[in-house]
Parts: C-alpha cells; structure tokens; sequence
C-alpha cells in the first residue's frame, strides 16, 4: 500500500502544531508587556537566522534524521551523540512536564478535585497513548498534527479576541503603551526571557525529518518554515497580550495561566472557559505526536551507528521506530511517578521537568550552527536547492548571535547569578542538568565502546563523519624524493 504524502498545506500545518503551543503562551506572556520587544528582536536576530539555515541543510541533506545527521557529518561521532542524547533528554522531559497538566485542567472541568490514584491513572494513560500513536507513520496520522495547529491557532486568536473585548469594557489589567513594550535592563530578570521566548521558537528542524513523507521537500520545506514562522510570531503575540488584559503579569501561572485568565473574563466553567481546557488537552497531545517523529528518527539513527544504546534502534516488524517511543514513554512515567518524592523536597515535578526541558532544548540546537558552517566548507560543491543568502562574514554573523543567545539563555536558566532566594532555586536544577550531562558522556563512551567490537565481530568498518573530530586531519607526508647520485 502507497504511503500517504504531506501536501505544502499539510507541511505548514506541521511547522505551526510543532512549534506554535498554546501552554507556552503563559510563561511568554508572565513577561509583561515588554514581550512584544522580546519576540520582534528575537524573530530577527534568532528565528530567521534558524528558520534560514534549517531550510537549507532540511533540502540540502534530506536524509531523515535532520540535525543528528548534519552535526554528525560535521564535527563527527562525539558531538552527533551529544546531540541525539539532548534531544531525547529534552523529549522525555517535555512530555512529562505536559502529563502533570491534564489531572489539574480536568480538575477544573469538573469542578472537583480527582483522587491521587485517578490522577496517576490519567497521566500513564496519556503518556502511553502518545508512545503508541508516536509509533504510527508520519503520514497515516498528518491529520493529528493538522487538527493540532488548526486547534491553537483557533484557539489562540479566541483568547486574544477575548482580552481584547475585556479590556475595552473593564479595563486592562495594565496599562498597553508603547513605553511598556520596551524592556526595563535594570531588571535582573530581563535576560532570563531569552530562553522563554527562543524555547517558544524551537521545532522547524522536525519538519526535516519528515522529507521522505512530502511531496515536494525542497520547494515546500523552506516556504513553509518562513511563512509559518511568521504566522507563529503573530499568533503568539495577539494570544499572550490577551492573557496580560485580563491577569497582571507577575500573577500568572506558569501551568495554569490560559485557564485562569480566561476564567476571570469569561468565568469559571463558563462554556468558554470549558471550551478552552478542553481544546488545551486535545492541543498537549496533537503537540507531543509532532515532535515524536522527530525525535525518534534522531535517537534510532543515532542507536544504529553505535552512538546510543541499541534499545533505541529497536524496530517493529514494519520498521517503526519502537525502542526510542518506548524509552521515551518509561523515562516521562518514572517522572510523573517521582512526584510525592519532588513535592517532599519542596520541588514541583512540572516545574523541575519544563525547565530540563528548556535547558536541554536550547543546549540539544547550539552545534547546528557550527556544523552549518562546517558543511558549507568541506561540502561547497554540493547542490543547495535552497541557499541563506548573504556574504561570508554575513553568514557567520548570522549563526553565531544565534549561538550567543542559546549560551546565555541556558547560563540565566540554570545557574545562580547570585545570592537571592530566586536564584538559589535554580540549584535543584543545575544538580540535574550536570547529572544528565555527565550519564550522557557516560553512554557515550559505552556505546562506542559496544559499537567497536560489534563491528569487529562482524568484520565492518564502522561509519565515519566526513570531516569531523574523529577523522585524522593530520596531512599525509609527501615522498621524500630519492637522492641523486651528486647528492649522494
């Protein structure tokens, strides 16, 4: 049977489900009014310079496992395996960090508070049910990912219409002037809204590993990511000054933040409101299956050169990507269940798994830059069916701020800056972040290890990068040239 083909609309449809969602419109719009700098200044010195250099290594190298595949070409076997456990880490985290969010929003629909039990019986359902539909072709579940984006952005353009109407007739919760869309730099706080803002902007590299399920990559795939792009600034923008009239900045939660403002326009379980949560579980799963095909293809491409372990290049009988889901699904429901013992310590699990999720996220896009450099070097003569524009030192402007931003987003995201109660908070996570690093080094050295007397056994020459670390770039010693006879 013919697999089914993404369609341009079905290819857009998925840069918005993947990276537009609609539980980051909180944490966007507890920034204030000054967001509206933040994601202008962002879309132009981050998303079109990432937008761009996706664009064209996704038509460049359409060869289904995206970013893994071009650091792993770039700098070699070390980095590629980085980047695959970083993207995994960040995966797992996520779906974790969504998972906890279902037993409160339909605490709210009901109107009463479930059992312990109920609600742990929930979240594995929910996290089980995503491993299972991860494991379906990209193609036979496009429908998922469309019903998704359409679901946010309508949405979306609710609650912003909504906050518009509660505004003009009760007044906005703050003043909307041109003053308070610029940034205070006395704030201490200011930077850290790097890392909200760039988090909300990730995803468009997902869209390369669907290339063997679209019709026409290298035409749609760059048309898709800029216009949707665009679109998604939008979007985020009308939603989270719609959240903003309505709820003070600095009193919006960063899990329940769509509900509680659309509770005090609208008021609790008021169809609106009903309208909204419910629509808010339907977007947490359509979100979590576009990003899973992603993932998976990196994690198994990765397991099967050896630089993972071999449970993630676990296949089924039709080639699906079994193992990696699978690993995923056991990894986000050990967090969730880890929850009395968080709580004991004084940590919230969602709070403690997003923010691994969104230093992950930015450390797991810090080697594309480099390797997009590197590859235009030792691959210039390759055709580039789509090409960023602009000179040399252009080019390397245009990678390396992106690059500065993610580094500092992740300093202000896990480490104390100084003694205040605040930044002390980000121990907890710092202690993870190090222990993830270090089991991620750990797994590496291991699975080389494993990866070198497999092929050893079977008498195969292992696969290497074309120009990276692992590759002996020591020039070859010209012949020395025999001495002549006069010499002699």
């Amino acid at each position: 049977m013919a697999r089914k083909k993404l369609r341009f609309r079905d290819v857009i449809l998925s840069v918005i489900c993947v990276v537009f969602t609609i539980e980051a419109c909180a944490p966007a719009a507890a920034i204030g009014n000054s967001a509206v700098f933040w994601w202008l200044f962002l879309l132009v010195t981050f998303l079109m310079p990432y937008g761009f250099v996706v664009a064209e290594l996704g038509t460049t190298y359409a060869e289904g496992a995206g970013v893994y595949e071009w650091v792993r070409d770039a700098m070699g076997r070390r980095w590629a395996t980085r980047e695959a456990w970083y993207y995994w880490v960040n995966y797992f985290t996520w779906l974790a960090s969504v998972t906890v969010l279902f037993p409160p929003t339909i605490n709210g629909i009901l109107g009463f508070e479930m059992p312990l039990w109920a609600e742990i019986l929930i979240e594995m359902v929910f996290i089980w049910f995503v491993v299972w539909t991860s494991m379906q072709r990209v193609g036979d579940i496009s429908w998922v990912m469309n019903a998704g984006a359409v679901l946010n952005i309508v949405m979306a353009v609710g609650i912003g219409c909504l906050g518009i109407w509660y505004g003009t007739t009760h007044g906005f919760a703050e003043p909307l002037t041109p003053r308070s869309m610029l940034p205070d730099f006395s704030d201490g706080n200011a930077l850290t809204y790097l890392s909200i803002i760039i988090y909300n902007y990730m995803g468009c590299e997902v869209i390369a590993t669907f290339v063997d399920s679209m019709d026409d990559p290298k035409r749609d795939m760059p048309k898709a990511i800029i216009g949707g792009g665009l679109a998604i600034v939008a979007v985020y923008l009308f939603v989270s000054l719609g959240i903003s009239t309505a709820v003070p900045h600095n009193e919006i939660s960063l899990a329940s933040g769509i509900a509680d403002a659309v509770a005090v326009m609208a008021g609790e379980r008021s169809l609106p409101f009903m309208l909204v949560s419910t629509g808010f579980l339907l977007s947490l799963f359509a979100n979590m299956i576009s990003w899973s095909h992603g993932v998976s293809s990196v994690t198994n491409q990765a397991a099967k050169e050896g630089n993972l372990p071999r449970v993630y290049a676990k296949e089924d009988s039709t080639g699906r990507h079994a193992g990696s889901c699978i690993m995923s699904g056991v990894c986000a429901s050990a967090l969730v269940l880890a929850k009395p013992l968080f709580e004991y310590v004084g940590v919230g699990v969602f709070s403690i798994a997003l923010s691994l999720d969104i230093v992950f996220t930015l450390a797991a896009y810090i080697p594309m830059f480099p390797a997009f450099l590197r590859l235009r070097e030792i691959d210039s003569d390759r055709a580039r069916p789509f090409r960023v524009p602009g000179g040399r030192l252009a080019i390397r402007l245009f990678c390396w701020v992106p690059v500065v931003e993610l580094v500092l987003s992740i300093i202000v995201a896990c480490i104390p800056l100084n003694g205040s109660s605040t930044e002390l908070g980000k121990i907890p996570l710092l202690i993870g972040v190090i222990v993830i690093v270090l089991l991620g080094e750990v797994i590496r050295h291991v699975s080389h290890s494993r990866a070198t007397e497999r092929a050893r056994a079977l008498g195969i020459e292992l696969p290497k990068a074309k120009m990276g670390p692992d590759v002996d770039r020591r020039r070859p010693r010209r012949p020395r040239r025999p001495k002549s006879a006069d010499e002699s």
